[in-house]
């Protein structure tokens, strides 16, 4: 088990040798890569999204995120996780869906190739404001996802992990994966038409805390099917993304279920927002990752049963 971040703000702002230096620096030994950096979210939901970096090839891709790849060696880290882009879908564009599609492929055979195990995929979930789909739509949309990726996933390591989501548009509201059943229902049948462990969970704990859900309830429930975790604290009302302890959240029966359920992977954090010049004067990146990483090693030792 190690302890990891998700990179986030830090390496767009202050520039990669500097965030990853300070990474390194701080005690963290693994990396949640941003890979959605080549595709953010705002041009997908824009009028047009052609012409990014995965409508090429792998290797031209590697060459895209090589200085950054070099520099997250160099410092001694490990890629365990990425984050791809999102989302999957855009209201009024349906095309996007089997757009998209194509870039996860991509994306995975990427992962595959830097040595990295899992991959976070979000998937679709219905808004407040959407009048185009239902609950049965959405549903369909997210099988066609997901299964379409299983041809690819056979061909590496790489495990692709759905997450637990919200919906924000309109008001926070449940979206795919928040309700346990549901996710224990999709990463089954996926590993079951896969015929291999293809699929997993991605625990968000400050989706969770918006929701008002329990880890108590949750955790339990998924068991063993968590292989990453996004942590991070909020005030219950809006997404922070903020360092454990500065929240609502119950941090003790986070670290209680999963030493229940005999978690074993590694502790990424996902605390961009705390570690942002936009929120924290550069100065201050350095100690609160330290103390970041310190919760990990606090987190760690209680999972582990010390």
């Amino acid at each position: 088990m190690k302890i990891g971040i998700q990179s986030g703000s830090s390496v767009r702002e202050i520039g990669a040798e500097k965030a990853y230096r300070l990474f390194a620096e701080a005690g963290f030994e693994t990396i949640d890569w941003n890979i959605n950096d080549g595709l953010p979210g705002k041009l997908i939901n824009s009028v047009t999204y052609q012409g990014n970096i995965y409508e090429k090839s792998v290797d031209e891709i590697m060459e895209y995120f090589s200085y950054e790849y070099e520099q997250i060696r160099k410092n001694g880290l490990e890629i365990t996780q990425a984050h791809a882009p999102f989302p999957a879908y855009a209201q009024g564009k349906p095309e996007t869906l089997d757009y998209m599609i194509e870039v996860y492929k991509k994306c995975i055979l990427f992962c595959d190739r830097v040595g990295c195990k899992n991959l976070i995929i979000h998937g679709i979930t219905l808004t407040k404001k959407d009048r185009e789909n239902s609950p049965e739509s959405v549903r369909a949309m997210n099988d066609k996802l997901y299964e379409s990726l299983i041809p690819t996933l056979l061909l590496t390591d790489v495990t692709v992990c759905l997450e637990n989501l919200f919906a924000g548009a309109g008001g926070i509201i449940s979206g795919v994966c928040s309700d346990p059943y549901e996710a224990v229902e999709m990463i089954d049948r996926y590993n079951g038409m896969a015929g291999k462990e293809c699929f997993g969970l991605c625990l968000d704990t400050g989706h969770l805390n918006l929701l008002k859900l329990d880890m108590r309830y949750y955790i339990p429930i998924l068991g063993r099917r968590i292989k990453a975790l996004h942590i991070h604290d909020n005030d219950g009302i809006t997404d922070q993304h903020k360092a454990p302890y500065t929240g609502t959240i119950v941090w003790k029966d986070f670290y209680t279920e999963l030493n229940r359920i005999g978690f074993d992977g590694d502790l990424s954090f996902e605390t961009f927002h705390q570690t942002s010049i936009a929120d924290v004067d550069e100065e201050l990146i350095l100690p609160w990752l330290k103390l970041i990483c310190t919760i990990g090693k606090h987190f760690k030792n209680k999972i582990e049963g010390n």
